[in-house]
């Protein structure tokens, strides 16, 4: 029964476009088409008046699909990219995002609630009850910041209301055992207040088997607890006190070894590693498990006509992972871990005009202050000490480990203003300027334990490890930066329904420091890195947003280039150093389109074009089989290729259709599919045999609920046409090595695979 009606129904990973436009919106009079309300720009705007590329999810759509956090949903936005790696999570927008090292700022910042989220490993909070997630493509420097260099996502989540409400949504899906289950209660507070409070549960026990553990994997848990206060509604001065839990655990990854090459299956110590694709996986595992507290104080005071809003957060995260960094069931690199802390304070002040005058303008500051702490040890396991032959030299490097400690504080002062003067009922200007200066100061060391069983003297072990390109070491350093991003557009209306945009803006994110270096930069013979610089771009854009009443369409082209991209370098041992050794171009066009056919069926779509070149990149790792072409270092030249997660195409589309059935009830169909070309998937390196060939993947959502939905019981299909897609990948560390560079195989973290649930809702 399940099967068959997978086989009728449709659906991607998560929200499809036609959830884009299927948003809580202010009503258009002109009837048809609803106008999508966002605050891309701090204040409420109709989505066809933003002169931005943007992109916007309802919150209705993000609970219809079950989506459980950004990596889900970033599936139904072209031009961004969502995944998490081996360890870390990385967020691409247009091609440009941030390795996998965690001194990084994200390249595409993250806010919700106006609260900055720039650590990786906050991809992975929930998102519950929302209002809608924005996303904004291309260098936000004014009213983001400093750090929103490839573009921004803000997420927006419902605040209390006057009226007393609550739901309760379930779901089940039959494949995979995923449970998931969302209350919310509203209850207004007198005339003058209210609360808001959300519990998420979600557990789900996995789509690839590990025959190393015997278990299902990934295994996930999560609980997620928000509470939203408000004070003074409809008052001169407004308070709302948000304060949020959460806490998931995941044990595994969806991870398989791949693509055996050369003489990696023949070898004497990888001829049992399993490379065959078959959804089970042979490793001794990767657990994680993450506990986040924050709270935001948004404070609205009524000064004349002008408003005054202070945003006040505090954001904290504890991370602990255990992770096998050879993914192979033999013991290499079992035991690993890396482990984080991190506290944010932050402060923002922004004085708002009246939106009806020939001139418009916000102004403000911020202040953040923040404390990273981060331990990652490299555990050699007894593989090492049964080494014979020519690589016995090596046994004293089983039951050892390096141990990597760092810790960094920043602080962060910004001043900024954007205005906008209508010179003509039809033509408007804006201009704005950020200035930001921050301070770091960074503390890494780097120490060589030999483990209870080891024998051999500690000085053998240092000098093994020094083999591999790790040195004992201990650096300390500060950084002082300052920068001024400015941007300025110009729009104007051709037509009451026809807007024209061009705009400009300058965009810079954070230098800092490198967390995972194995040497100082003074080491003679393997020397590493500690300080990196900002890397900056300058962006053009020109657009077209059209809207009547029954068709709505977007379309814009852009030019962006990079400068001194943090790029990771091969250290040539079982590291990477971070450098500013890159440069690229990027362009391309992005457009949407949504239409109304009668009073029952809406149709829309995205399609965006990536032309991603490196214009400059002459340090990058050599793939296996290929001859290093830049002396010294046996480096390979990347210059004129793609990065990795940058299809050239990507999109997708929707049918929704909506039809009352007798008097009480509603029934509705939901047809999408989303779409991607070929993409690079290794994370660190260029690598023709690390691609994800093209795909479409469909499905759908069939639901049948009371016409003032009040209840609803819906069967929920994605990738029903179960295409295996690869989200990241790699070669197997050491490798190469072992083979003396004849063979090696590739490491991959796939996709889920076709899943259908049962969900049902209940409102009061």
């Amino acid at each position: 029964m399940i099967k068959l009606a997978g086989k009728l129904l449709a659906g991607t990973a998560l929200a499809m476009p036609g959830a884009l436009w299927a948003q809580d919106a202010a009503p258009d009079d002109q009837g048809g088409l609803d106008e999508i309300v966002v605050t891309a720009q701090k204040r409420e705007e109709g989505l066809s008046r933003v002169p931005i590329s943007i992109a916007a999810v309802s919150g209705d759509a993000i609970a219809d699909k079950g989506t459980a956090n950004l990596e889900q949903l970033s599936s139904s936005v072209p031009n961004l990219r969502i995944t998490q790696t081996g360890i870390a999570n990385r967020i691409a927008i247009r091609g440009i995002s941030s390795g996998d090292n965690k001194g990084f700022e994200q390249s595409a910042a993250m806010f919700v609630d106006g609260l900055y989220y720039g650590r990786d490993q906050l991809v992975r909070m929930p998102i519950v009850d929302v209002q809608r997630v924005e996303v904004l493509r291309g260098p936000q420097p004014t009213l983001f910041g400093k750090n929103a260099i490839a573009g921004a996502i803000s997420i927006i989540n419902r605040t209390p209301t006057d009226e007393f409400e609550g739901s309760v949504t379930g779901s089940y899906e039959f494949e995979h055992k995923e449970t998931q289950l969302t209350g919310v209660l509203n209850v207004p507070l007198g005339d003058q207040a209210g609360m808001r409070l959300v519990g998420y549960y979600r557990n789900m026990d996995g789509y690839m088997f590990n025959t190393t553990l015997g278990r299902n994997e990934p295994n996930v848990d999560t609980v997620f607890l928000r509470g939203t206060f408000s004070f003074g509604d409809n008052n001169p001065v407004q308070a709302r006190l948000k304060v949020e839990y959460a806490k998931f655990d995941v044990l595994g990854q969806a991870r398989e070894n791949l693509l055996p090459r050369g003489t990696y299956s023949a070898s004497p110590f990888f001829s049992g590693v399993d490379t065959v694709l078959d959804w089970r996986s042979q490793n001794n595992g990767f657990d994680s498990s993450t506990e986040i507290v924050n709270s935001t104080l948004n404070l609205d005071i009524e000064l004349g006509s002008h408003t005054l809003n202070l945003t006040s957060g505090y954001l904290h995260y504890n991370s602990a992972e255990v992770l096998d960094v050879d993914y192979t069931a033999l013991p290499i690199l079992d035991g690993t871990n890396q482990n984080e802390k991190y506290d944010q304070l932050s402060q923002e002040v922004r004085l708002t005009s009246p939106g009806d005058g020939p001139f418009t303008y916000i102004v403000g500051g911020y202040f953040q202050t923040s404390k990273l702490a981060a331990n990652d040890n490299v555990l050699l396991g007894s593989f090492f000490q049964g080494l014979a032959g020519p690589f016995a030299a090596f046994r004293p490097l089983g039951d050892s480990r390096s141990l990597r400690t760092f810790k960094q504080t920043s602080t962060l002062w910004s001043g900024f203003v954007q205005g906008t003067y209508s010179i003509t009922e039809q033509l408007r200007v804006t201009g704005g300027v950020r200035f930001n200066h921050e301070a770091k100061s960074g503390d890494r060391n780097l120490v060589i334990v030999a483990g209870p069983t080891n024998v051999f003297p500690i000085t053998t072990v240092r000098a093994l490890w020094g083999a591999l390109r790790v040195a004992e070491h201990a650096i300390t350093g500060k950084i002082s930066e300052n920068s001024t991003t400015p941007m300025a557009n110009i729009q104007f209306d051709v037509t009451p329904e026809l807007m024209a945009y061009a705009s400009y803006a300058r965009g810079v994110k954070a230098g800092g420091f490198d967390i995972r270096s194995n040497s100082l930069p003074t080491h003679p013979t393997f020397p590493g890195t500690f300080f990196f610089r900002p890397e900056t771009a300058n962006n053009y854009e020109v657009g077209l947003k059209y809207k009547s009443r029954n068709v709505a369409v977007s379309v814009n082209y852009y030019n962006t280039k990079y400068k001194d991209l943090q790029t990771l370098t091969f250290d040539g041992g079982i590291g990477f150093n971070v450098n500013n050794a890159s440069a690229a171009k990027v362009q391309g066009v992005e457009a949407e389109a949504r239409v109304s056919i009668g009073d029952h069926l809406q149709l829309s779509g995205s399609l965006a074009y990536l032309d991603f070149k490196y214009t400059d990149w002459r340090q990058g790792q050599c793939p296996f089989g290929t001859t290093p072409n830049v002396q010294p270092g046996n480096f390979c030249d990347y210059t004129g290729a793609r990065a990795t997660f940058a299809p050239k195409w990507s999109g997708n589309m929707a049918a929704d259709f909506s039809y009352p059935v007798g008097d009480s009830l509603k029934l509705s169909l939901n047809v999408n599919v989303d779409f991607s070309s070929r993409y690079q998937t290794n994370g660190t390196i260029i690598d023709p045999s690390s691609y994800q060939e093209g795909y479409a993947r469909i499905g759908a959502r069939l639901a049948l609920g009371n016409i003032d939905d009040k209840w609803e019981i819906a069967l929920i299909g994605r990738n029903l046409n179960n295409r295996r897609i690869i989200l990241t990948s790699g070669a197997l560390p050491l490798a190469t090595t072992l083979t003396g560079n004849t063979g090696v195989a590739n490491t991959g973290i796939f996709d889920r695979p076709r899943n259908i649930a049962l969900q049902a809702s209940v409102k009061f």
